[in-house]
């Protein structure tokens, strides 16, 4: 039990998620206030997935998961899915972009929103947002992050600092699966731009990525790809050094790689029904799964009508 009660850190990111949570729910009461009582509840019950998704960010580093992952590569990568993936898709479905502009005072609100969005001196300014938040920026983004940080000369002299571990690897982390999951996940005002099939694609392509980054670590070497957690073994907590479990650097190593394998599955299969439902729906998209899979387009109503009119006697 130790183990869970111990080794809890970092207070400030718990200070700075709670004055996070604190500013969306002042918003968000900001915004619920001049709208109708079954959209607000709507609201808030959306921001509850918001909510979930800070609070995860903020334990995967408070709590005794951030110390046991500078110690494990498996650790480490619950960590990274948690970071990755489960916070910022769960932060995206809430919705809560309006909340946190609400949250600012008025005078401060309404000089932002005309500042960015109507002043013609910010163009610049705009293009640039556009840039960062457009499909192929996020796809390409979250998948180079995901790379580079595995990269062993990359990986080991970060993992040897928690506050380097916790600043720069674990911070784009979240930053890229936020930038990944608004072209997927409904988050209003954003406008998902990739079409359905676009989705689907970009989402086999992230998977794929980390299956093969999956194989590298597990199936291609016989040795552990990482130093990991060298210079973390000698922590004293409390005054008294702590007794490190004993395992296997490569076995480590392979069952976080399992970990990457399986939880990629996890996510991405469920993200990519719901595009194939929503490329049904679409009726180009429909088009195109149809001259994929059955080697021609499918016949709109209008055509297929026309088609039914030329083939009845005179």
């Amino acid at each position: 039990m130790t183990y869970f009660a111990d080794n809890w850190g970092h207070p400030w990111i718990g200070l700075g998620i709670v004055l996070v949570l604190f500013l969306h729910e002042r918003g968000l009461r900001a915004l619920n206030a001049r709208s109708t009582p079954a959209h607000a509840l709507s609201r808030r019950r959306k921001m509850y997935f918001s909510y979930a998704g800070l609070i995860l960010l903020g334990l995967s580093i408070v709590s005794p998961l951030q110390y046991w992952s500078m110690q494990y590569f498996w650790v480490h990568m619950l960590q990274h899915v948690s970071v990755m993936l489960a916070a910022p898709a769960l932060y995206v479905a809430g919705a809560p972009w309006l909340a946190l502009i609400f949250s600012l005072p008025v005078s401060i609100r309404r000089r932002f929103l005309s500042g960015v969005f109507l002043d013609p001196r910010q163009n610049t300014l705009r293009r640039v947002g556009r840039f960062f938040l457009s499909p192929v920026f996020g796809v390409i983004f979250f998948n180079l992050v995901m790379v580079f940080w595995m990269l062993p000369v990359v990986f080991d002299p970060v993992m040897s600092h928690p506050n380097l571990h916790i600043g720069l690897m674990l911070s784009s982390f979240f930053i890229s699966g936020v930038l990944f999951w608004i072209h997927f996940v409904p988050s209003y005002p954003f406008v998902r731009k990739l079409a359905p099939m676009a989705q689907a694609g970009s989402l086999l392509l992230t998977n794929l990525i980390m299956t093969i980054i999956a194989i590298a670590i597990s199936f291609l070497v016989s040795v552990p790809s990482y130093n990991f957690g060298a210079a973390m073994m000698s922590m004293m907590m409390g005054g008294h050094a702590m007794s490190m479990p004993t395992i296997n650097p490569l076995v480590d190593q392979q069952i976080g790689a399992a970990i990457l394998w399986v939880c990629g599955d996890f996510w991405c299969f469920p993200a990519l029904y719901v595009a194939l439902r929503r490329a049904t729906k679409d009726e180009d998209s429909s088009n195109l799964m149809d001259k994929f899979l059955r080697g021609q387009r499918a016949m709109s109503a209008k055509e297929f009508q026309e088609a039914r009119a030329k083939s009845r006697p005179e």
